[in-house]
């Protein structure tokens, strides 16, 4: 058991677990909320080698982080990004 635990004996243990049950409490068992996904699989075969096949896979998602307090969804504020391929 690692000594960097704050408390010790029956008393600090006890004061751990109820910090864990309470962290329990507050974490949402859902976690974040999936509001897109968009996967894509390329194949091709190598050029060279026609008996390998090279495959790319892409997953594209958009993902709704849920405040930790609430169980409803934060609205996302509007962000400014330098790139223009976005």
């Amino acid at each position: 058991m690692p000594n960097d635990l704050p408390g010790t004996g029956l008393f600090g243990w006890l004061g751990r677990q109820i910090g864990y049950v309470k962290k329990a409490i507050k974490t949402n068992p859902a976690g974040p909320k999936k509001i897109y996904r968009n996967e894509s699989t390329e194949e091709q075969a190598l050029p060279s080698d026609p008996n390998v096949k090279l495959r790319r896979t892409t997953i594209d998602e958009v993902i709704v982080e849920l405040p930790s307090d609430s169980r409803t969804p934060q609205t996302p504020s509007p962000h400014r990004t330098d790139r223009d391929d976005c």
